[in-house]
């Protein structure tokens, strides 16, 4: 199977968002910090106005600071990493072509290649927009979804069951269901 697309900082973003989302626990975990932070600052905005003195806003200014400082972490860290990751990268940003054989990946771009054997891959993870592949834990090649026809999708998650991408990722999900 051959594709050819482009991408986009918004893939860049969309990856790096699957990817921090990968498994129910760091989902989950990023969903109570949010909450933890909102609470935080319900509970001081509350306790502003039911019980005002005269140094109220001062005191919780670190409040403030602290929960602006973790919103933006949160939520603009993956923003500012796909933006520096598509800017800083200049072949990130012309065409590609992603050839998958039975010999492996073969990945082209203005001003280079990759070839690997499919053994070198440890897992995929399909997101919204986008399939990661990844070739360690925390590395991985995007290819967005909206390069691939539906007939392509399914020969290529075939092909990713075929070379056992797949049932690593289904053992990690077991693993996870028997914790929660």
């Amino acid at each position: 199977m051959e594709v050819t697309y482009q991408l986009t900082q918004r893939d860049f973003f969309d990856s790096f968002i699957a990817h921090r989302n990968r498994s129910v626990v760091r989902k989950w975990f990023l969903r109570i910090v949010v909450l933890t932070v909102f609470a935080f600052l319900v509970i001081g905005l509350l306790g502003a106005i039911l019980r005002p003195y005269p140094k109220v806003w001062s005191d919780l200014t670190p409040l403030f600071v602290l929960a602006a400082f973790w919103i933006v972490l949160l939520w603009g860290s993956p923003w500012l990493a796909a933006r520096r990751q598509f800017f800083g990268q200049p072949a990130a940003q012309g065409r590609r072509t992603l050839l998958l054989d039975s010999g492996g990946v073969h990945w082209r771009w203005d001003g280079g290649s990759s070839d690997a054997d499919w053994k070198n891959y440890v897992r995929f993870l399909e997101g919204k927009n986008q399939f990661l592949i990844y070739t360690s834990p925390a590395c991985f090649n995007i290819l967005p979804k909206r390069a691939l026809t539906a007939e392509q999708l399914s020969e290529l998650r075939a092909l990713f069951a075929q070379h056992g991408l797949d049932k690593q990722e289904l053992a990690r999900k077991n693993r996870l269901r028997s914790v929660i």
